[in-house]
């Protein structure tokens, strides 16, 4: 059967209803009591605060004020004398000598836990020299307001070594953000 006959054997379909985006029917129930969407009740002011929060957390208090907070390089102690005993600190906790859990107060936790791990290996070495290690030089640079970039030269391990290290102030303090041991 050729292709026109079948045409002429089955009657023409009707063509397709046309397809329209209606809004989907609200199935919410009924709210029993005021709407959220209402304007809130204004707070009642108690002269008794006993069992409240001691911070009004409503009148759109920022979560960055309760977090740490940067400090103005004019607000933290001389960076040089600070970073000679911290870098020295530091290369005591890769050699083994000081546990790096000293040091949590004033480093970032991926340096302590580096220090950690060094001050492991250097211990199951037991290969310990009878000098300590010593700060040569410290060299500070200021690229911004609260940051101070340290180069230091170092005699540690029986060699003279290059070491850079990154301090930020936050809370009235230095801590130690980035550092490298060449």
């Amino acid at each position: 059967m050729s292709a026109s006959a079948v045409r002429e054997v089955l009657p023409a379909r009707p063509a397709p209803p046309v397809l329209r985006v209606v809004p989907a029917p609200r199935t919410d129930p009924a709210a029993a009591g005021p709407d959220w969407d209402d304007a809130p009740e204004p707070p009642r002011r108690s002269r008794y605060v006993q069992g409240q929060l001691a911070v009004d957390f409503r009148s759109g208090a920022d979560d960055a004020f309760f977090g740490p907070q940067a400090t103005s390089t004019a607000d933290l102690p001389d960076p040089v004398p600070w970073a000679r005993r911290m870098i020295q600190a530091l290369l005591e906790a890769y050699d083994g000598v000081r546990s790096p859990d000293q040091l949590s107060r004033w480093v970032v936790p991926e340096i302590r836990q580096r220090a950690s791990r060094r001050g492991l290996l250097a211990r199951r070495r037991g290969r310990r020299t009878a000098r300590p290690p010593v700060v040569r030089s410290v060299h500070p640079c200021f690229p911004a307001d609260g940051v101070c970039e340290i180069s230091a030269v170092v005699w540690a391990d029986g060699r003279v070594r290059a070491l850079a290290l990154r301090m930020s102030g936050v809370d009235g303090r230095w801590l130690v953000t980035a550092w490298e041991l060449g």
